[in-house]
This record gives structure tokens, C-alpha cells and sequence, in this order.
């Protein structure tokens, strides 16, 4: 007679990997390269300073407002932004306070060089990239210099030629 245990029994590093194929990858999700700390990522560059971000470390909110920031770097219109700081400014806490406004009042934004930053978008080693290197690869599929990527909505400003002659 068949031992039906025998064939419920998983391997451990099957299960492990079946688990971090099921976990949903977020964009604006990072850790500090060293430590590991979980940090949002509101703004990959700044402008004027290409190689720094701005970010915010959840941790050192409360449990009720890093459960709303949660939720909004899960929502579909967190996602679909280009900065989550751009979206961001447009939520509010549970308790009716505006996100950004908050984390900028309570200094809980943090402006860090972007190569201190492990951008991690995905459960194994191939889905987590270094900022600096996701901001490279951006601006040359965009056709900028990195120091264009901090624009409204994502959009490259586009400087006007002074010897261009206006269209009629």
C-alpha cells in the first residue's frame, strides 16, 4: 500500500522559490545597499543633483501611516507614476494629512546618493539593481542625460533652440 505522506512531502527549497515566484514585484521599492533597511523611493534623481535620490525609510513612521504608505505604493496609480514623490503629493493619510506633506515637515525624506540604494523589484538577485545603474539605463532608453530624468510626469524638458524660427 502507497504511503500518501510520501507524496505531500515538498522539498523546502522548492517551496522557498515557489513562494518568492508568487510575490508581486513593486516599482519605488528599495533598500539601503549596506544595511538592507527598506526605504520608498520617491524621487530616483533631484534636480540639480543627478546622483542623489529622495527617499523615505518606512520604519520610522507609525504603524498606521506605513500601512497607508504601503498602500499606496501598492495602488495601481503608484505604480502607473514615473516619481511615486508625483503621486504622493496627491494622497493623504487615514487621518486626512497629506503623505508628502508629512514625511517633508517631519524630515522623514532623506536625500541619498542614488549608488547607496538597491533598487528591488523582484524576490531573487536578478530583480534588485543598484539606483545609479536603473538611472543610466533609463536615461539611454529615454535618450537624456541622467541629470533630465527629474521632470514633470517623466517628460524630458525640452529646451528651445535660440535660433529656431517659430512655425505659422
Amino acid at each position: 500500500m502507497l504511503n500518501l505522506y510520501d507524496k505531500l512531502v515538498m522539498d523546502s527549497a522548492q517551496a522557498d522559490a515557489a513562494a518568492r515566484e508568487a510575490r508581486r514585484a513593486f516599482k519605488h521599492i528599495g533598500e539601503f545597499t549596506e544595511s538592507k533597511t527598506p526605504v520608498v523611493i520617491l524621487f530616483r534623481t533631484v534636480p540639480d543633483e543627478p546622483e542623489n535620490a529622495l527617499i523615505v525609510a518606512p520604519k520610522f513612521l507609525s504603524a498606521d501611516y506605513q500601512d497607508n504608505l504601503q498602500r499606496a505604493v501598492e495602488s495601481a496609480e503608484g505604480q502607473s507614476s514615473y516619481e511615486f514623490g508625483e503621486y504622493l503629493q496627491r494622497q493623504s493619510f487615514a487621518d486626512g494629512v497629506n503623505m508628502l506633506e508629512y514625511l517633508h515637515s517631519h524630515n522623514n525624506i532623506k536625500k541619498i546618493p542614488s549608488k547607496d540604494i538597491t533598487v528591488t523589484f523582484g524576490a531573487t538577485a536578478a530583480g534588485r539593481i543598484a539606483l545609479d545603474d536603473l538611472n543610466k539605463q533609463i536615461a539611454k532608453d529615454k535618450g537624456v542625460n541622467i541629470s533630465e530624468l527629474h521632470t514633470s510626469a517623466g517628460k524630458p524638458s525640452v529646451t528651445a533652440d535660440a535660433t529656431a524660427t517659430p512655425k505659422e
